[in-house]
């Protein structure tokens, strides 16, 4: 952001809107969703086999649901929580960053807040619907009707809920909230520049990786595989933003007062 009083032409940058402790509190926020994401996505990979596992037949998925048990469960509660986290750490974030461009602020904290949102009722289905679905699925006879409907069951709200709501949706918020934060980094100068043109070099990557959605409704789509990367570059630049808030926070003389911005 820009706050008034802020010389393009030299080193000089007045900090009046950018709070100390709201840019503590949204570094730490940022970066705690960044690395404690990790561990309930760590272990979806060694109880689920988490993501490849969805490309399995249906009936398999459901049955190794069904013996993941309770710590599979868990394991996704607490992905979904993760996404509730990251509504919040952009809220945060929208509150450090408003005494620049409140209206930009306001703007781009309510795309990253639906995302969030977005996300972790997607991810929540695998808590409050899917275990339901998979008891139906085991319990039921081979070739039976019930499992059929189980299966049509378990596809409709993974290709709604999942795919269309919590990846698609909830990625193309996330884009628009990427790019309103890294321009809002952007226009505070200094190291923060750099950082949120690293943030929006990564919207080409989920962009992209749209066709890997598209194409489970349009199959003739051209599919380029990059959402994997996208993930892991997007979630790498939060890191380094919570991080840089701090440093930057902890480096700041008082509300109000001149600090130097290395251009």
């Amino acid at each position: 952001m820009s706050p008034s009083g802020d010389k393009r032409g030299g080193i000089v940058m007045q900090n009046e809107g950018l709070d100390r402790s709201t840019l503590i509190k949204a570094g730490i926020a940022l970066s705690a969703v960044a690395l404690l994401s990790n561990i309930p996505y760590a272990a979806l990979i060694a109880l689920f086999d988490y993501d490849d596992v969805l490309r399995r037949p249906a009936g398999e998925v459901l049955e190794l649901f069904h013996a993941g048990g309770s710590p599979l469960v868990l394991a996704w509660w607490t992905f979904g929580l993760s996404a509730v986290g990251f509504a919040i750490a952009a809220m945060m974030l929208g509150e450090a960053l408003k005494g620049g461009n409140a209206k930009l602020s306001m703007g781009f904290t309510l795309f990253g807040v639906l995302s969030g949102i977005f996300q972790a009722a997607a991810l929540l289905r695998w808590t409050f619907a899917i275990p339901n679905v998979a008891t139906a699925y085991v319990n039921a006879a081979e070739g039976s009707a019930e499992r059929a409907a189980a299966v049509a069951t378990y596809e409709s709200l993974n290709t709604f809920a999942g795919v269309g709501m919590g990846e698609h949706l909830g990625q193309l918020l996330l884009m628009v909230w990427t790019f309103g934060v890294g321009l809002a980094l952007m226009r505070t100068g200094g190291a923060m520049k750099g950082i949120g043109a690293a943030g929006l070099a990564t919207l080409p990557l989920w962009l992209v990786g749209q066709t890997e959605l598209l194409s489970l409704s349009m199959p003739e789509l051209p599919v380029i595989e990059l959402l994997p990367y996208a993930f892991m570059a997007w979630e790498l630049w939060l890191l380094v933003v919570g991080v840089a808030l701090v440093v930057k926070a902890v480096g700041q003389p008082a509300r109000g007062s001149t600090m130097l911005a290395h251009a």
